[in-house]
């Protein structure tokens, strides 16, 4: 398994090169689950100083959908718990 992060969709190579040779899965959330995520484990570098960074958190999630798009799966993690998530995923994985 390979985690990456969410901006490996904007280096075309690496990206092509990971779905070629990986099943890749985009886990997919809302933009303030993603944001309470990241602050949830301490990191504040997304809003540190940016009153925008919802606005800019949302842009970029919906700049690169149609690349996130190009997985082989999705698991929708929306109001899921990992737990949930990862029985999604399990499920997808053995079909």
């Amino acid at each position: 398994m390979i985690a990456t992060g969410g901006s490996i969709v904007s280096e075309p190579g690496t990206y092509d090169l990971l779905r070629s040779s990986c099943f890749t899965v985009w886990l997919k959330a809302k933009p303030e689950e993603h944001m309470s995520r990241v602050t949830a484990q301490g990191d504040m570098r997304p809003m540190a100083g940016n009153t925008q960074a919802m606005a800019d958190l949302k842009r970029i999630l919906q700049s690169r959908a149609a690349l996130y798009g190009q997985a082989d799966a999705v698991v929708d993690t929306a109001g899921r718990s990992a737990k949930q998530s990862l029985k999604d995923l399990k499920r997808i994985i053995a079909a």
